[in-house]
């Protein structure tokens, strides 16, 4: 028996115990203004047994020989410990040369039953530290060998392998098989874990999303989770899918998310508990309920879009057809109010999805691998399509189900408290009404649409100060600038589609939008000034097309505005046409602005040639 072996058991294992201990369960209790008091008291015990078994060693006193494979892995285990202890303890330069040691000692022991296990939690700790180190490059290459290290090992060893301490324990207290496999498995589906951040940090948002369900699947498997955060990550892989346009999948991973969220509840604690600890879990129940609601409201957004998109695509088409068969060109305005041909539009819109949506053998046993089994989804994936949809009635159905998880988020994400949360949920819900709209053929009702969609607004902007939520103001700004004078020209539709000339009350309400669009553009221009009140000569990147843009549709606003008087009417083609050339000066003096505004230049090219001689001739009525 080797030399060490009766210090093991009279003192290694114990203190190692007491190490482990100390770092893992103690530490969790340290005191504010000490934090690592019980790292460092790990640490001196883990450095105390590192130097007695290295006594033992045959290069100091010659009683064993190098070969003595279990004294050399016993010396890794220590480094491996150390290594930790130091980066826990924010000593990441001392804590990265133990474990760059470790893997050196480790590099031949990669199929050892007694090794591998080490070996990767090595590997997974170097990943990790060269990730917080922002040298994603790095990290990715070390996480990798872990990867590899895992697969060569369970292909040519493959029986359970040793946990990394066993050999700090004594034979009768070792792990079991099924421990030690399940401890394997849990290392490896780490390695997963910090694969799919480096790739998401790295921009590979497909292997990123591969390996966080890859994650997400062993964990269910192994049942290696918390709910909680289980839940929510599903529910974030959601919006990766949703971004492939695979709502399948983006559906199953939402439900999969709420039924494991559900386990959450179940499992509330039933003895009594700290105050404080007690509140913090509630909130951080609150607060997972509603970021799951929230990307279920995403997921009906991003559907009711699609379906928006394809839906105009199939008017497109089917226009086009009729114009070649007819001879006929519609107006951009006749396309948008289909209302005369909107069965034949979704007739044919339904077949085109009914096409897109067959799926082959291989696609529907490739969507069966990325199912989480063992989950009762039927009821929760009921609740909402995962086929775009065709007629105002389907979109009213998503719709709904996107207005219940608004309640839902807003439950949590109140103004007071977390401004910038609540408000993009009302911009959601904004932009509800929106894509609904363009489902609804009733001008009228189009119209009432937007009209919620601008009080909403209104609301949240009255609440806010632009000194501190600048950037979020003039969204807003903009938007309702935006939606008001979309409701100017469905009020112009509907007075055009009249067979009577419009009413004072119909001129009236146009006008009243009008001037609430021209109000709202401008407050965002005048957010654009400087200290001094004046529009900076060169407009920043991030503001210069929605600038210019405002510039170009306040020069719309202005001709459009119904007025008897012909003086007013002068007045209102000359403001127009300043506004039309200010973005043809501002273009030909900025070419990078010129790229950006290519499409509207040159319309303000146009009305910049046209209006003098339209001016001209009201002025000769």
């Amino acid at each position: 028996m080797a030399a060490y072996s009766g210090f093991l058991g009279s003192e290694g294992f114990s203190k190692f115990e007491e190490a482990r201990k100390l770092s893992e369960e103690d530490s969790k209790n340290d005191p504010e203004t000490n934090p690592f008091k019980s790292k460092y008291e790990a640490r001196k015990i883990l450095q105390d047994l590192r130097a007695k078994l290295e006594k033992y060693h045959g290069v100091h006193i010659g009683q064993q020989a190098p070969e003595d494979t279990d004294l050399h892995l016993l010396l890794a285990c220590l480094r491996y410990h150390l290594g930790v202890n130091f980066v826990d303890t924010e000593e990441t330069s001392s804590g990265e040369d133990y474990l760059t040691a470790c893997r050196k000692m480790l590099e031949e022991y990669s199929l050892d039953t007694r090794a591998v296990g080490l070996v990767v939690a090595t590997l997974n700790q170097l990943g990790i530290l060269w990730s917080g180190r922002r040298e994603l490059r790095r990290a990715l290459e070390i996480l990798l060998e872990a990867e590899n290290v895992y697969k060569k090992y369970k292909h040519e060893i493959g029986v359970a392998p040793h946990g990394i301490n066993e050999l700090f324990v004594a034979e009768e207290n070792t792990l079991t098989d099924h421990q030690r496999q399940q401890k394997f498995e849990k290392a490896y589906t780490h390695t997963l874990y910090y694969l799919a951040q480096v790739y998401g940090n790295l921009g590979d948002s497909k292997k990123s999303a591969s390996h966080c369900h890859e994650t997400l699947k062993r964990q269910l498997e192994t049942n290696q989770y918390e709910a909680m955060d289980w839940a929510l990550n599903c529910a974030t892989l959601s919006q990766y899918y949703i971004t492939q346009d695979d709502y399948t999948q983006a559906r199953h991973c939402l439900a999969s998310a709420t039924r494991i969220y559900a386990e959450t509840l179940e499992k509330l604690p039933a003895v009594e508990t700290e105050a404080d600890q007690y509140d913090d879990d509630i909130d951080k129940i609150k607060r997972h309920k509603a970021d799951i609601a929230r990307c279920w409201l995403k997921y009906c957004l991003a559907l009711l879009n699609l379906s928006k998109d394809k839906l105009a695509e199939e008017v497109s088409r089917l226009s086009n057809d009729r114009d070649a068969s007819l001879g006929v060109a519609e107006t951009e305005n006749q396309l948008d109010n289909r209302d005369a041909t909107a069965d034949e539009m979704q007739s044919a819109a339904r077949e085109s999805s009914e096409q897109e949506n067959t799926e082959s053998d291989d696609e529907k046993m490739k969507k069966l691998t990325l199912q989480f089994e063992g989950l009762e989804l039927t009821s929760l994936e009921s609740r909402v399509t995962d086929k775009c949809v065709v007629t105002f009635d389907e979109a009213r159905e998503l719709f709904l189900a996107g207005q219940k998880w608004i309640t839902e988020a807003k439950e949590y994400y109140v103004l007071d408290g977390h401004v910038s949360d609540y408000i993009e949920i009302i911009r959601d819900h904004s932009a509800l009404f929106k894509v609904l709209a363009s489902f609804e053929v009733d001008l009228e009702r189009r119209c009432r649409m937007h009209k919620r969609r601008v009080d909403m607004l209104q609301d949240i902007l009255k609440e806010l100060n632009p000194q501190h939520f600048l950037m979020v103001c003039r969204q807003l700004m903009f938007e309702l600038a935006e939606t008001t004078s979309e409701m100017m020209d469905l009020k112009i539709a509907i007075a055009e589609s009249s067979e009577v000339a419009p009413t004072a009350h119909a001129c009236g309400k146009v006008n009243m939008l009008i001037q609430q669009s021209l109000g709202y553009f401008q407050q965002f221009l005048d957010s654009l000034r400087d200290a001094e009140k004046k529009m900076p000569s060169t407009l920043e990147d991030d503001v210069m097309r929605p600038a210019l843009v405002a510039y170009f549709c306040k020069a719309r606003l202005y001709s459009k505005i119904v007025t008897p008087n012909p003086e007013q009417r002068i007045e209102n083609l000359t403001t127009s046409l300043q506004n039309y050339k200010f973005v043809v000066d501002y273009c030909k003096c900025h070419p990078e602005a010129m790229e950006k505004m290519k499409a509207e230049y040159e319309l303000c090219e146009e009305m910049v040639a046209l209006l003098p001689a339209r001016i001209a001739q009201v002025s000769r009525e």
